[in-house]
């Protein structure tokens, strides 16, 4: 128990956290790791131990209490009193240190009803998360599935809003138009591509653990908050129109909304959502936030986590007591999870030869309401009295179903109600199957009676209570097995469920369709792809249509998702009219999925686009990129403009006010490619129009802090004094700035307090570029500083940079200097370091009998890689007087001792000197 409350208060602590620091900071992603953590470490924290000394409660309550191995059990029959040993409290009265034990009982009993009803607690929520699971699983089954690139997407025909579970989008199409329904494909797959699920799983872990906690439930509020606000800030980055993307959202919000185990496209928090889109970046000066995370739990540890124990002996007269509860109370929880068919209303309609009655609860705007569909001949309502609240009873095995409305000429509605027959309910139970009153009228819908159960033992059909589920729900009556199981069998199907069957009764598939689809196939399809065939409406039509043009090669996978995503011959026919005559079906297929048509293609040609393939046709379509906004970058001087330009705008949201807005502050000439940089970086207008032109006074810039920095989307907070960042460098001498110097510095995060630190260290007018370098190389004053220190007083910004990217420290020098060799040049402290000549090279060079050449010499026999190896293979074949310049020469020319002992076969008295001329002239 005191664990439950502990992990519980931790939760909350979390909660608080978040709420009062972090809630409101742009770190999206910190921020969803940091709630996912806090989640673990709520659970893991109070299982830690902490050591007295860095407690900060007293121990006096913390020591525990052994028996020596020799004590002697008690007589509890004999007891009337428990003896109640406490722990350093022996200034207690002798009434406090025992207690009655009815009385203790009672307070022990008050502590196990409270676990158990936090245990209900959880099987309650816990049934309740499995069945939304069970609804998602329901959801894929039911409705048409399109597969696309990594997920896939369940189209239903119910008005709710989008939403997204694991890779797969539930979505009704037909509510939206097709630029809004591709943002909402573009949405949910942020979601899918992040596993956004994972946290939405967890967290409902965590309310059905912590169901009785408020604070679990304001974190899984949190954590749901936080994913849309992370999914929004993606679609912006990746190109998204903010104004465009946030009227979409209006358009699709719906009250209507998901299982809590989907990430959706719409909350009721939508005004928030906006305003975090579009408030400012924060930046690294927030990040003390996050890190007082780490101190706010290390108390909580150190207050209330349990304390290393100490062990105390008590004398062996002391009865044990025994804390354990013996007898466990064991109570039998039945949660319904079921609807109630055995009453509701009904909804007639005779048509296509069957009479089809939709029957459906009562109170539709409940959570709880149900609806099922149900066909007949015409004949089962052949005795319906005629005329207002007239009654028909229908009575079969499974029980009495009785009509109270009115029918009349093919149409009607009113109520109904259901008596299920127990006689018939133990037939089931005898069979090995259960039934409660809902399967009962399922039963009664599908004509399942005592003839099917005889059936089906005759056979040997051993059905499980998933197949009898099967059969009852998906209304599978006797004579449609007996076809299927017979017609089947000729076919070579001998393995089947009884579920595949129930889907083919389900959906209609009849035999001529099989045998259709294992002709396109080439091969016995299973039961499985036949009825998905049939779901998505593959017709012998439909691929007869293809076949008629010639394309003849392709496999039932393809054609279906043709017929899924609409794409005849003739969509594809139209492409090759407008002159593209190599159309695979896949390309079909993609364009179709993106809306593009030849009209589409057309409106860029007639803009100039002569030559647009079909691939960049529809990558305009993905980014939204339209002739109009073309034509307004033209309009703004860039009239030769490509469109794989005009893609890149458009992901990067460079919009033409923005380039106007650039044009106004300064940059008249500026390129596109410009434009996309400064956005990637986040240059303000603002920002380049106080690089380009400070000479203007600040009241004429307040002035002209234009509306077109509002148009870019800038909040509030971004426009408090955008001028700021230039201005510091034109305070340090920097007049004219180009755009790619505003670039660097912004990339490379060069502030004007980078460089007043080297401006105190002495070192004025440093060219930008050098500036940006020493940043990129990480050259500090401090770093210069360290050098003068060591004696080198003289050191250039070019030298400052040179030593630390050779890596060259004031220690490395004093190694030098411990060998001999002191205030060594930088220069050639350098070359040491480049070409490795290092302390220990050199004492080991010492030894040789060139020991005493100088720095330089020795650095040259390090690059010419003269080793005394090499000169001693010259003296070992008669020339043992050899200098320096002379083993560095036979190095450099490639002179071995072979060439010179193959030139001494011919002139024993060849000296080294001609050996090398013959070397470079022969």
């Amino acid at each position: 128990m005191n664990y439950i409350i502990h992990s519980s208060a931790l939760i909350g602590l979390s909660y608080l956290i978040y709420r009062f620091f972090l809630s409101k900071e742009t770190f999206y992603h910190l921020n969803r790791w940091v709630l996912l953590s806090l989640i673990i470490l709520s659970f893991t924290l109070p299982f830690i131990t902490v050591p007295e000394h860095l407690s900060f409660k007293s121990a006096s309550f913390d020591e525990v209490v052994t028996t020596p191995p020799h004590s002697v059990a008690p007589n509890y029959e004999t007891l009337e009193e428990e003896h109640v040993i406490t722990k350093k409290a022996a200034h207690l009265s002798a009434s406090e240190s025992t207690t009655n034990k009815a009385a203790f009982n009672t307070s022990l009993d008050w502590q196990s009803i409270v676990l158990y009803i936090y245990i209900l607690g959880i099987l309650v929520f816990g049934i309740h998360f499995i069945i939304q699971l069970g609804v998602l699983l329901y959801r894929m089954i039911k409705y048409p599935t399109v597969e696309v690139d990594d997920y896939k997407i369940i189209e239903t025909d119910k008005k709710h809003a989008p939403y997204s579970f694991w890779n797969r989008i539930f979505m009704n199409p037909s509510q939206y138009n097709p630029d809004t329904y591709l943002q909402i494909l573009k949405h949910e797959q942020v979601h899918i591509k992040g596993k956004h699920s994972l946290d939405m799983l967890l967290v409902e872990l965590l309310v059905m653990l912590q169901w009785f906690n408020p604070f679990a439930w304001l974190y899984r509020k949190a954590i749901d908050n936080n994913l849309e606000y992370l999914t929004d800030n993606n679609m912006l980055n990746i190109g998204e129109d903010r104004e465009v993307y946030q009227m979409n959202l209006l358009k699709v919000s719906t009250p209507n909304m998901p299982t809590g185990l989907a990430t959706s496209y719409n909350q009721s928090f939508l005004k928030k959502r906006i305003l975090m889109m579009n408030s400012k970046k924060s930046t690294t000066k927030s990040g003390w936030k996050y890190l007082i995370i780490i101190p706010l739990l290390a108390i909580t540890v150190f207050s209330f986590n349990p304390i290393q124990p100490k062990e105390t002996i008590i004398s062996d007269t002391k009865p044990e007591i025994d804390l354990n509860i013996q007898n466990q109370i064991q109570t039998k929880i039945q949660i319904q999870t079921k609807n109630d068919f055995t009453k509701g209303v009904w909804d007639a309609e005779v048509g296509g030869g069957k009479l089809c009655i939709m029957f459906r609860s009562a109170e539709p705007l409940k959570r709880s309401f149900w609806s099922t569909t149900r066909c007949y001949e015409p004949s089962f309502f052949a005795n319906f009295p005629k005329g207002d609240k007239q009654k028909l009873v229908i009575t079969r095995e499974a029980g009495t179903l009785t009509f109270i409305g009115e029918f009349e000429n093919g149409l009607g509605d009113g109520r109904y109600t259901f008596v299920p027959d127990m006689t018939f309910n133990k037939a089931l139970k005898q069979y090995g199957l259960q039934a409660d009153e809902s399967d009962m009228v399922h039963c009664f819908f599908t004509d399942f009676d005592t003839t099917y159960l005889t059936y089906l033992k005759k056979e040997k059909l051993d059905i499980s209570q998933d197949d009898f589920e099967d059969i009852i729900h998906k209304s599978l009556p006797l004579d449609k097995l007996k076809m299927y199981r017979k017609e089947l069998e000729k076919l070579g199907y001998q393995s089947y469920t009884m579920e595949e069957i129930s889907k083919l009764n389900l959906f209609n598939v009849d035999i001529p369709y099989i045998n259709f689809i294992n002709k396109v196939a080439g091969n016995k399809t299973s039961l499985k792809q036949i009825t998905k065939a049939k779901i998505h409406n593959l017709s012998p039509e439909f691929i007869n249509s293809y076949q008629k043009k010639g394309i003849n090669s392709l496999s039932l996978s393809e054609y279906m998702k043709l017929s899924i995503h609409r794409v005849t011959p003739e969509f594809i026919d139209s492409f090759k009219e407008a002159g593209y005559s190599q159309v695979s079906v896949r390309e079909a297929q993609n364009l179709k999925i993106h809306n593009v048509t030849p009209k589409y293609i057309q409106k860029y040609k007639n803009a100039g686009y002569k030559n647009i393939t079909l691939k960049e046709a529809q990558n305009l379509k993905i980014h939204n990129v339209t002739p109009e906004l073309i034509d307004s970058y033209k309009k703004l001087g860039y009239p030769n403009i490509t469109l794989q330009e005009a893609k890149k705008l458009k992901i990067h949201n460079v919009t033409p006010e923005l380039i106007k807005a650039y044009k106004k502050s300064g940059q008249p000439n500026i390129s596109l490619q410009e434009v996309v940089k400064l956005k990637i970086h986040n240059v303000t207008p603002a920002q380049a129009k106080v690089a380009s032109n400070y000479s203007k006074s600040k009241n004429k810039d307040k002035n002209k802090k234009s509306s077109s920095t509002n148009s870019m989307g800038y909040g509030s907070s971004d426009q408090q004094d955008p001028n700021d960042f230039m201005k510091g460098f034109i305070a340090l001498g920097y007049k004219n700035i180009s755009i790619d110097d505003m670039i660097s510095l912004k990339i490379h995060n060069v502030t004007p307090e980078f460089i007043k630190r080297y401006h105190d260290a002495g070192y004025t007018d440093i060219p930008l570029e050098d500036v940006v370098a020493l940043k990129i190389h990480n050259v500090t004053p401090e770093f210069i500083n360290s050098f003068k220190k060591a004696g080198y007083k003289n050191i250039s910004i070019d030298d400052a940079k040179a030593l630390k990217i050779h890596n060259i420290s004031p220690e490395l020098a004093s190694e030098y200097e411990k060998i001999g060799y002191k205030n060594i040049p930088l220069d050639e402290l350098k070359s040491l370091k480049i070409h490795n000549v290092t302390p220990e090279y050199i004492q080991e060079f010492k030894k040789t009998e060139f020991g005493n050449l100088p720095l330089d010499e020795i650095v040259s026999f390090k690059i010419h890689n003269v080793t005394p190896e090499f000169v001693q293979s010259f003296r070992d074949i008669g020339f043992s007087n050899i200098s320096a310049d002379q083993a560095k020469g036979l190095k450099i020319h490639n002179v071995t001792p072979e060439f010179v002992q193959s030139l001494k076969e011919k002139d024993k008295n060849i000296s080294l000197e001609q050996a090398t001329r013959i070397k470079i002239y022969f």
